[in-house]
């Protein structure tokens, strides 16, 4: 086993495992940066299965409340008006604690997701931001040279497809950048 993934690391490329290290710690980074957001998502998830629990605990009272009364009353005239004035009181309550646990289960709903799409917007901002400044770099570093060999050319594809990905929208990149990338000199090695 260790033989093989020697035989792999050694034969793999080293700009690769470099590029794969970078990305798994900007990965982390990121999390480590939102953790907060994070946090607070799964705090939602976890306060609304909690109240979805409670709301689950408050029926079955309210039934085992409602069968004991049933099972318990003599089946006289009075009796019987009493139990249906309590069932049905008990049912509006049931009904009111249903509904106002609802407006609460709805409402931290559409708080986490406002809060989820507001987090999502400002990572798609940053990764923009990162990934336009990472093509202004290569697009440099390839202008002054005037080369490029086929594997950077296609990396650099991949950042732009990243960046239109993430509703980049620049128009360096689309008038400048990828006009001028396939008119560079391709050679073997840079």
């Amino acid at each position: 086993m260790n033989d093989l993934l020697i035989n792999y690391l050694s034969a793999a490329n080293p700009s690769i495992i470099f590029a794969a290290v970078i990305l798994c710690l900007l990965s982390f980074w990121s999390l480590f940066k939102n953790r907060g957001t994070v946090s607070d998502f799964f705090n939602g998830l976890y306060h609304r299965k909690q109240n979805h629990e409670n709301l689950l605990a408050t029926i079955q009272e309210n039934q085992a409340a409602i069968k004991t009364i049933m099972e318990n009353r003599i089946h006289d005239r009075e009796q019987s008006f009493a139990i249906q004035k309590e069932l049905t009181d008990a049912q509006k309550e049931l009904a009111q604690s249903f509904f106002t646990i609802s407006e609460k289960i709805d409402a931290m709903q559409a708080h986490t997701d406002k809060r989820f799409q507001e987090s999502e917007q400002k990572n798609n901002k940053r990764i923009r931001a990162e990934l336009k400044d990472k093509i202004s770099r290569s697009y440099r570093y390839y202008h002054s040279i005037g080369k490029i060999n086929d594997m950077e050319l296609e990396a650099l594809e991949d950042l732009i497809e990243e960046y239109e990905a993430a509703d980049g929208q620049n128009s360096f990149v689309h008038s400048v950048v990828q006009k001028e990338m396939y008119t560079w000199e391709k050679v073997d090695k840079i």
